[in-house]
């Protein structure tokens, strides 16, 4: 692949990025003569067009720089991948290339190129600075310059140049729960990725009800099925039906199994305490993959991590899938369960947030839902949200999470996440109660913020379904709370069509 080297004495090097369309074809009438002046006139208005893309190099770098990461997630968060150190630059947002080549019909949200730079702040307009592990390849600044860039530069010899001159690598402080594709791939092939203690494994692949036949048609190879109702006692989704069912039992439903029950789904799954449990899902049912992690590590699973971006990311990268279906044997669980109670919060705990001024209710919610247009669910009549709930985000609707989403399904920007919390009020030095309307999108929440390295975090397992059902449960004002610090949210997804 051809790099980008300094010229003598000027120290740029500059690439033709063509906005015209090819030379029309002479017509017969046209002379040959003619023909040639039009090519070298068009020729010449393509150098007036080119991009200059600069070389900068690392100790030239300053703070208002406007500065992206090409390089994949997993080194951008944290991971050391081969001899390519993890982490980036402090400032930098991250935009893998690969992104770049990816297809519209391949996003696992609906999005566009230019929506994505958007929602990173990342303006055409102003001056960009790229880096990688080396110097970013020519290509690669020619797809940045395709979608507007002018002022281009890059830092000369990447990530590695920043570090050997002083840099300090900024990262995830929890990254190591997000793991990558080629992680996983090591440890398929008996080999020990980095961070992995050596202890038996299981990968898992969790589907939703309605993905039948998911599994089967294909799954990471050694990877085991757990379907959604591991998470929750299904309950019925039309509200009419629940008019003759007493409300103790309605109370059950979408809440978390008995803990026996989940215990004995543990342990036909081959699941002990010390089983190392690498979760991941389609991109539909990656809150059901978080919402299976958290019933874990209540249970007392010492070892969990997400495959970052599920089975989309594996299948986008072409890796192999197997059909045949892997059967666990049973197995102990070890331990007495749950052995993290406190992680899970019932009504009552929930009220004590409510009551604690040191505790924060975060709402991982649509906004229509948080400001109470709508309850989000065929099966809760009433709309509105927690007293005293602050908005956390989420995404279009109660079964989206856009707002933590790459366009590959991986992590969104883990600092952009924790700067929209901030900015609400949910804060790391806080007691902080996730919820949602039955606690699946919460459990996303709660994994990316014990990434980020929160101390006091709950996800309130029955959330607005069974808080709206309460008598007497103190609910948020409808609309916009005086206090917000917006009137809509910074949210950039492109609505689903109807």
């Amino acid at each position: 692949m051809k790099h980008i080297k300094p010229l003598l004495l000027a120290g740029v090097v500059s690439f033709a990025v063509m906005g015209c369309g090819k030379s029309p074809a002479p017509q017969e009438e046209t002379s040959v003569k003619e023909t040639i002046a039009a090519t070298e006139k068009e020729s010449v208005a393509a150098k007036d067009e080119a991009q200059t893309v600069k070389l900068l190099k690392a100790d030239a770098l300053t703070d208002d720089m406007q500065l992206v990461d090409v390089r994949e997630e997993e080194q951008y968060i944290g991971w050391n991948t081969g001899n390519k150190p993890g982490g980036h630059i402090a400032g930098a947002v991250d935009f893998p290339a690969s992104w770049l080549s990816q297809s519209p019909d391949t996003y696992a949200i609906r999005t566009t190129m230019e929506n994505e730079l958007k929602r990173r702040g990342i303006d055409s307009e102003k001056p960009l600075v790229l880096y990688g592990d080396d110097t970013v390849p020519e290509e690669t600044a020619s797809m940045y310059a395709e979608l507007g860039f002018k002022d281009i530069s890059v830092l000369e010899g990447g990530f590695s140049s920043y570090l050997e001159t002083g840099g300090e690598a900024a990262m995830l402080p929890g990254f190591s729960l997000y793991v990558y594709p080629d992680w996983v791939q090591a440890l398929i092939d008996g080999k020990k990725p980095d961070t992995y203690e050596g202890s038996d494994y299981k990968i898992i692949e969790v589907s939703l009800s309605s993905e039948e036949g998911e599994y089967e048609s294909g799954h990471i190879q050694g990877a085991i099925n757990i379907k959604d109702t591991f998470n929750h006692v299904p309950g019925l989704r039309v509200l009419s039906e629940y008019e003759n069912i007493p409300m103790e039992e309605q109370l059950k439903f979408w809440n978390r199994p008995e803990d026996s029950v989940i215990q004995e789904n543990l342990e036909k799954a081959g699941i002990t305490q010390n089983t190392t449990v690498i979760l991941y899902a389609t991109t539909p049912a990656t809150t059901a993959a978080h919402r299976a992690g958290v019933l874990m590590k209540y249970a007392g699973v010492k070892d969990i991590r997400f495959l970052n971006g599920g089975k989309t990311l594996w299948k986008l990268q072409n890796r192999p899938l197997e059909t045949e279906s892997n059967i666990p044997e049973n197995v102990s669980f070890g331990t007495k369960v749950p052995s993290n109670p406190d992680l899970i919060y019932d009504y009552d705990e929930e009220l004590g947030c409510v009551n604690d001024n040191q505790a924060v209710i975060a709402s991982i919610r649509s906004w229509k839902e948080y400001i109470g247009n709508v309850s989000g669910y065929t099966y809760i009549g009433e709309a509105g949200d927690i007293a005293k709930a602050r908005f956390g985000y989420a995404g279009s609707d109660p079964y989206s999470m856009e707002d933590f989403r790459n366009i590959d399904n991986t992590m969104f920007n883990y600092e952009m996440i924790k700067d929209r919390w901030v900015k609400w009020g949910i804060v790391p030095d806080k007691r902080i109660s996730f919820h949602c309307g039955t606690g699946w999108r919460a459990s996303e929440t709660y994994w990316y913020s014990l990434a980020l390295g929160y101390p006091d975090i709950h996800v309130y397992d029955g959330g607005w379904y069974e808080w709206s059902k309460m008598p007497d449960s103190p609910k948020k004002e409808p609309g916009v709370p005086a206090d917000a610090p917006e009137q809509e949210p910074a949210e950039y997804f492109i609505p689903k069509e109807k």
